[in-house]
C-alpha cells in the first residue's frame, strides 16, 4: 500500500469509509489503512482518522520496527490503534494502555479483542499529579479532544468524572526490568504526565517517548528541561506544524 502516495491512500480509504458508513452501514469490525480491525464508530472523528490514515505512518512504522524486548505504555490510548499495533510486534511483550473515559475504554477493549491482542492491560484511569477523581471534558463526536482543561468549555462538551492516579500508582503498575517505549496523547496534560513519569524509578529504562505537542497548552522549553534532567537528550519534531506537532524524545 505504501507504494502509492499518502494523498491517494487517504482518498481511497475516505471512499471506503463513506461506503461502509452510508451504503453498507457496517456493524462488524472493518480493516483500516493501518491494517488493524476496528469496531465501527462512524460518528466519532478519531475513528475516521484511524480508518483513513490521518495520523500518518511515522509512529506505526516506529512501533513495527522495535526489535528488542519492550513494554509499550500508551497514555491516552483512545480506541487503541497504537496499542493494537504494539500487540502485533512480537518483541513488545506487554502493553499498558491508559484510557479514563468509560465508553472509549470499552471500545478499546473491543478493538483489542477483534485483533486478538491478549498482552494489553487496560487501565481505565487518567494520570495526573494527585490521586482521586477529576472532571474530564468529553467532546461530542471527537473522543480525541477529551481533556482536563477548564478554560475551554462550550456547548458541545460535557463532563465525566474519572479516576486519576499519580506516579506512586504508576510505579505499582509498571514493574520489571525491561526497555520501555511510551506514547503520550493527552490534549494539553502532557507536562503533568511527564512530570509524574519522571518521578518513577523505571524512567531510566525508557528509551523513547513519543509525545503530542501543542504550544498553546504546553511550555515546550520547560518540558525539555524536565526530560533532560532525567537523561533524555534528543528531541525530534515530527510533522510540519509550528504550534501542533509530535515529538520523538530519546536518550541518543
Amino acid at each position: 500500500m505504501r507504494i502509492f502516495p499518502f494523498y491517494f491512500i487517504k482518498k481511497l480509504y475516505k471512499f471506503k469509509y463513506l461506503t461502509h458508513k452510508y451504503l453498507f452501514k457496517t456493524t462488524k469490525p472493518i480493516k483500516s489503512v493501518y491494517d488493524v480491525y476496528l469496531m465501527p464508530n462512524f460518528y466519532d472523528t478519531t475513528f475516521m482518522y484511524y480508518f483513513k490514515g490521518t495520523y500518518g505512518f511515522f509512529l506505526r512504522d516506529f512501533i513495527k520496527n522495535i526489535s528488542s524486548a519492550t513494554t509499550f505504555i500508551d497514555i491516552g490510548a483512545n480506541q487503541g490503534l497504537f496499542s493494537i499495533l504494539a500487540g502485533k510486534n512480537e518483541f513488545i511483550k506487554q502493553i499498558i494502555a491508559f484510557e479514563p473515559t468509560k465508553k472509549t475504554a470499552n471500545l478499546l477493549r473491543s478493538n483489542l479483542a477483534c485483533n486478538k491482542i491478549e498482552n494489553c492491560l487496560v487501565i481505565e484511569k487518567g494520570i495526573s499529579d494527585k490521586r482521586g477523581f477529576l472532571n474530564l471534558n468529553i467532546a461530542d463526536g471527537h473522543s480525541g479532544k477529551n481533556n482536563f482543561r477548564t478554560n475551554e468549555l462550550d456547548k458541545n462538551i460535557v463532563n465525566e468524572k474519572v479516576e486519576i492516579i499519580n506516579h506512586k500508582d504508576i510505579e505499582l503498575l509498571v514493574q520489571g526490568n525491561t526497555n520501555y517505549v511510551i506514547k503520550i496523547d493527552v490534549e494539553g496534560h502532557e507536562e503533568v504526565v511527564i512530570h509524574e513519569l519522571s518521578k518513577c524509578s523505571f524512567i531510566q529504562n525508557v528509551s523513547y517517548i513519543f509525545c503530542e505537542i501543542d504550544s498553546n497548552w504546553v511550555d515546550v522549553e520547560r518540558l525539555k528541561k524536565k526530560l533532560i534532567s532525567v537523561g533524555f537528550t534528543t528531541f525530534k519534531k515530527i510533522g510540519k506544524g509550528s504550534v501542533h506537532y509530535d515529538m520523538l524524545i530519546s536518550r541518543n
